[in-house]
């Protein structure tokens, strides 16, 4: 069946159904939290006749807070309205025959808590929900998870995928926004990968997956958003956790204290992390041909290199509520990270003409120290005023980041059989990301049914960096500064934004969000070696809309269309050359246009019984102009006034499109009580038109999939076990595919306030291989990593004060994960 035809049978359900459901009177349930007047998604609802034991129909809200039947006979009834956490509801409704239409009921629930020997018991969110715009995986119930980092996590959700190196895809795209408690920080610049290995769980209570994210939000990321939401106290009084993990890949800790007192609340945490040195081991081989001499040039490189890695974190958070509609909200954090990689590589090149006769060949030894240092200090201020008007809110948000990065390396080369350094290079290359934001949002509602929300938002980001580059000179039998490499560079961004965004209830049967988003973008560099670069400013504009309708038996179709863009980042359009390795060099390129990306999907969600779900999202993706890491091969490359041989100069570049056809497929199954299983498998085609290529037009089909299975063995004891593979990708070769499998067990301890858990991490296998080819037009070259992968962890986790503690819906299935990998 076409798309095509998917959406007119859709559309035609819709029709059929609207028609049938004002054929008699239909009862609209909206449940709230009577506090916070928020909805409440998943809450049961029971309608029984009027002096029958039997249930008339029973079903769940959505994620409006709503539930809807239709065609009610005349009768009396009795409703009834749980959820976890909250007072049950009971009241009597009676429908006549003169009903007709919609019979629209208000329920709010009152919490239902109490304190029992200081632990606060409240209810137990589900780990993962699926609502009309996100997908939201609650880390705070994946009690096992509190020793990994954030990477540990982003495995185990559905349409996320991480490779061996914690580089992340949503959908397939590697360009993804990550927002911290809905901000971007500067600590995502340096390094994404190294930041998201920076952040252990113990800080996150969840995190939010928007694939199509609505105009409300920033359009950067043609894969869309990932948002990280940090933990806060709900609970009056004073507690806290700790956090240790020791094992032989990684070893952190965390201290996490809050106090609350009436209408103050007061967060502060501190970690650190480690991942102690490995040792690993790289291969390569490269055959490449100069189509204008004909020759032929061989090169091969093998060593090993030891790599380490660690980073902190520390923060504060205030939250007052002034008034009961006013609410004032303060954080200041501080994140570092950094890393290094020493190591030893064994080169050997020649280059033979076009009959197969040596005409030159080197064996060399060089020796490399790369080291990256990042620290950014983040500040927040955020006011929210809530009006008298049920939805009508202001919220202003004042946000500033400031980061200072130090990535320095250093590089020697020699002959084989000499101690003698024949040449080699060092850099230091200071910078700072300085990124200050201010917005403004205002929410009103026209009707009961239609909510009208607009907001503008400006954005300005100064990058400074310089590079000071010494060269070997054998002459003089040292280094000495290169002043053709050395430079300094300031880039300025400025982004000004605003939105106008919808949601509403169509017909009584169609839950649509709707809005248009604006952003224009100013460029200004200055290149002390390229002084007459200009970058364009640039104009996008487009739409966003989600289209969902839920079904009878807890069934939601949607649709969804976002306008995406993911603008160059300041290190890719920065000129400057790295020649840590000589044979291998980088270069930014200062013409890059921004990647705009226009994203469809189709999803359909059902919730069985119990924990049982279903979810299925169709996509199509097309990127025009995309943006790719692109390599070439030079037989000659000249810098200044050195000439570099046997070369392969990697750079980012426009290629003119991508297209993604694919699926995603996830969804949980319990077997009894005690057990849980949630597959995922995620499928699509890539197309690729390249520019630069021949053929220019690459496709092939790579998929994802992993499988989590837990046994609830006890009511304090659990094991899991995990697995996770992905396959490579085809883009001028094909990357390396990954594999890896979970074991582990957690018992709690301590009347639920301490729990000890252990894990192995690949455990029979001691290297993770990462085998990655490249082939262009005259180049083929293999790549072989292996990193070693298996390790053995213990994790142990004190709660102490008073605690809020999820109690689950069954009794013996207190817990839900086991410990993540270290």
């Amino acid at each position: 069946m076409t798309f095509t035809k998917i959406v007119l049978a859709a559309i035609l359900l819709f029709v059929v159904e609207c028609s049938y459901a004002q054929s008699a009177a239909s009862l609209k349930i909206v449940v709230r939290d009577a506090d916070s007047r928020r909805p409440l998604d998943r809450a049961t609802v029971i309608l029984t006749v009027a002096g029958s034991a039997k249930n008339y129909a029973t079903g769940f809200t959505d994620s409006a807070g709503t539930f809807t039947l239709h065609a009610l006979p005349a009768a009396g009834y009795q409703l009834t309205v749980g959820y976890a956490g909250f007072e049950p509801y009971h009241t009597q409704i009676t429908i006549t025959t003169t009903d007709k239409g919609i019979i629209e009921k208000e329920i709010l629930l009152q919490t239902a808590s109490k304190t029992l020997n200081t632990v606060l018991v409240t209810g137990k969110k589900a780990l993962v929900e699926n609502k009309i715009d996100r997908l939201v995986y609650n880390v705070d119930q994946d009690v096992t998870s509190q020793g990994g980092m954030v990477t540990d996590v982003l495995r185990k959700i559905p349409q996320v995928t991480v490779d061996a190196s914690g580089n992340v895809e949503l959908l397939g795209n590697p360009s993804v926004q990550f927002l911290i408690n809905g901000k971007p920080s500067t600590m995502f610049g340096a390094s994404v990968a190294d930041a998201l290995q920076s952040i252990p769980t113990s800080q996150i209570q969840r995190i939010e997956v928007m694939s199509s994210p609505g105009s409300k939000y920033d359009a950067k990321g043609t894969g869309g958003i990932i948002n990280i939401i940090l933990k806060k106290n709900k609970t009056q009084g004073f507690g806290g956790t700790i956090n240790a993990t020791a094992g032989t890949r990684l070893e952190n800790g965390a201290l996490n204290l809050y106090y609350k007192a009436n209408n103050l609340s007061v967060t502060g945490y501190f970690n650190g992390s480690a991942q102690l040195t490995a040792q690993t081991k790289t291969e390569n081989q490269r055959f490449a041909t100069d189509s204008f001499s004909t020759n032929k040039y061989y090169l091969q490189q093998s060593g090993v290199n030891d790599f380490y890695r660690n980073s902190y974190q520390t923060g504060i958070g205030v939250e007052w509520d002034a008034s009961t509609r006013d609410n004032i909200g303060f954080s200041l954090s501080y994140n570092h990270f950094g890393n290094s990689n020493d190591g030893i590589i064994r080169q050997y090149n020649n280059t033979k003409d076009g009959n197969g006769h040596l005409l030159s060949e080197e064996s060399s030894v060089r020796n490399a120290l790369t080291k990256v240092n990042n620290g950014s200090l983040d500040l927040s201020l955020d006011y929210r005023h809530k009006f008298k008007r049920d939805k009508q809110q202001l919220s202003i948000v004042l946000y500033s980041s400031h980061g200072n990065n130090l990535a320095s390396y250093s590089q020697t080369q020699r002959n084989k059989d000499s101690e003698t350094i024949s040449g080699g290079s060092s850099s230091h290359n200071p910078g700072t990301d300085q990124l200050f934001s201010w917005a403004i949002d205002y929410a009103h509602p026209i009707t009961k049914d239609f909510l009208l929300e607009a907001g503008v938002k400006t954005e300005m980001e100064t990058l400074s960096s310089s590079a000071q580059v010494l060269s070997y000179n054998p002459a003089e039998g040292g280094f000495t500064p290169d002043a053709q490499q050395s430079y300094s560079s300031v880039f300025k961004r400025q982004v000004y934004a605003g939105y106008v965004s919808g949601t509403l209830n169509l017909f009584q049967y169609l839950s649509v969000l709707a809005g248009f988003r604006w952003e224009y973008t100013t460029n200004r560099a200055t290149y002390d070696k390229a002084p007459s670069t200009t970058i364009p400013d640039y104009n996008n504009a487009g739409p966003s809309i989600t289209v969902a309708h839920t079904f009878k038996g807890e069934q939601t179709l949607s649709f969804s269309y976002a306008y995406r863009l993911e603008r160059p980042d300041y290190r890719d359009l920065n000129p400057f050359v790295n020649l840590a390795d000589p044979h291998n060099i980088t270069m930014g390129n200062p013409f890059l246009k921004p990647e705009i990306g226009h994203d469809f999907k189709l999803g359909y969600n059902r919730n069985f019984n119990g924990d049982n779900n279903l979810n299925i999202v169709l996509l199509y993706t097309h990127n025009s102009p995309d943006i790719k890491s692109y390599t070439t091969f030079h037989p000659q490359f000249t810098i200044g006034d050195v000439v570099y041989d046997n070369v392969n100069v990697i750079r980012r570049d426009n290629i003119a499109s991508e297209t993604r056809i694919g699926a995603n497929i996830s969804g949980s199954l319990a077997l009894g009580r005690v057990i849980t299983i949630r597959p995922n498998v995620q499928v699509y085609r890539r197309e690729t038109d390249n520019i630069h290529a021949v053929p220019n037009r690459i496709s092939g089909f790579e998929y994802r999939m992993n499988l989590n299975t837990s046994w609830q063995i006890t009511k304090d004891l659990i094991a899991e076990v995990f697995g996770n593979y992905k396959s490579g990708i085809r883009w001028q070769g094909r990357q390396a595919d990954f594999l890896t499998y979970t074991f582990a067990v957690k018992k709690q301890l301590f009347n639920n306030k301490g729990s000890i858990g252990l894990v192995a991490v690949n455990p029979f296998s001691q290297n993770l291989k990462q085998k990655t080819v490249q082939e262009t037009v005259n180049l083929n070259a293999t790549n072989l990593l292996y990193i070693p992968y298996r390790s053995f962890g213990v994790n142990f986790l004190y709660k102490f004060g008073k605690i809020k503690v999820a109690k689950s819906k069954d009794a013996e299935n207190l817990l839900t994960k086991p410990p993540v990998e270290n």
